[in-house]
């Protein structure tokens, strides 16, 4: 055999051997997740320590933590690409955590129209990703998006490369400590060669009932473990489709019990909500007449 084929035939069995090549893992098909929405969301200002302490403490499956990066390279848990500063619209990338330091997020939260308002709130500023994760460490479960990569290059190593300080990957728990998510393909094709025995799950938005053929679903097999969807657009058929291809779904975001029963019988995997505590006493319910 010429030397040429030889070496060819060997970068073809390394390739195969290569960690990007492994397969997406499966999510477990129990328990039915409970996903706090950025914590207890309903109860406490998103995305920080009162909102995911009481989302842990209602006994919710995972928090979810939506990552922006600062221009001095920081990843923080934020919704919004933007915050407004001293009268100004500002955009995460462009401003320094220093800088952040003076957003106030319980702000918008601390309405009077909002029973749960409290001045306990006014002190609260937006955590680092690094913060949340030394003061939760694993007693908890971690369902991060990764918002906007486009944004920032390099954010999915700096994410996985934080993760594995804290040694929440390649662990063998009942649930995984860590799930991604994504509305970004390719986002998410990166974090699988770089963990690929991390789950991730792709994002979708529809306006009208989500349509995903089998052949696209297919294509999502190959890197992630399951799909996200807006509550609203999914139907019966859908979640079938999605279950004979492999997949998982979780449906976002759902606070009503009528809601999340109708999402529970059509057989859905898990949901996003801002009431743990409302969708747990749902399924317990549920439990208790089966």
């Amino acid at each position: 055999m010429k030397v040429k084929q030889i070496a060819f035939l060997l970068i073809l069995f390394l390739s195969s051997c290569s960690p990007a090549s492994k397969q997406p893992v499966s999510l477990p098909s129990e328990p039915f997740l409970v996903i706090a929405h950025r914590g207890a969301s309903a109860y406490a200002p998103a995305h920080t320590f009162p909102s995911y302490e009481l989302a842990i403490d209602m006994g919710a499956h995972y928090i979810e933590l939506d990552l922006q990066r600062t221009k001095d390279g920081k990843l923080i848990v934020l919704h919004n690409d933007s915050i407004e500063l001293n009268g100004n619209e500002m955009e995460i990338e462009e401003i320094t955590s220093d800088t952040l330091g003076a957003f106030k997020p319980a702000e918008e939260f601390n309405q009077p129209s909002n029973q749960f308002a409290s001045q306990r709130f006014a002190s609260l500023r937006v955590p680092s990703l690094e913060q949340v994760l030394r003061e939760f460490g694993d007693q908890t479960n971690y369902y991060i998006e990764i918002k906007s990569p486009e944004r920032y290059p390099g954010i999915e190593q700096q994410l996985i490369d934080q993760l594995d300080g804290h040694h929440l990957l390649n662990r063998e728990d009942p649930l995984p400590k860590v799930i991604i998510q994504s509305f970004s393909s390719d986002s998410l094709k990166k974090v699988h060669e770089l963990s690929p025995s991390t789950p991730l799950i792709q994002l979708y938005s529809f306006k009208e009932k989500a349509d995903l053929p089998t052949s696209k679903l297919k294509r999502v097999t190959r890197y992630a473990s399951g799909i996200g969807v807006n509550s609203m657009a999914v139907t019966e058929h859908l979640v079938k489709t999605v279950h004979q291809s492999g997949l998982a779904i979780h449906p976002f975001t759902v606070n009503d019990p009528e809601h999340a029963a109708a999402l529970i019988s059509m057989g859905v995997d898990g949901v996003f909500t801002d009431k743990p505590d409302l969708i747990l006493h749902l399924l317990s319910q549920e439990y208790e007449q089966d």
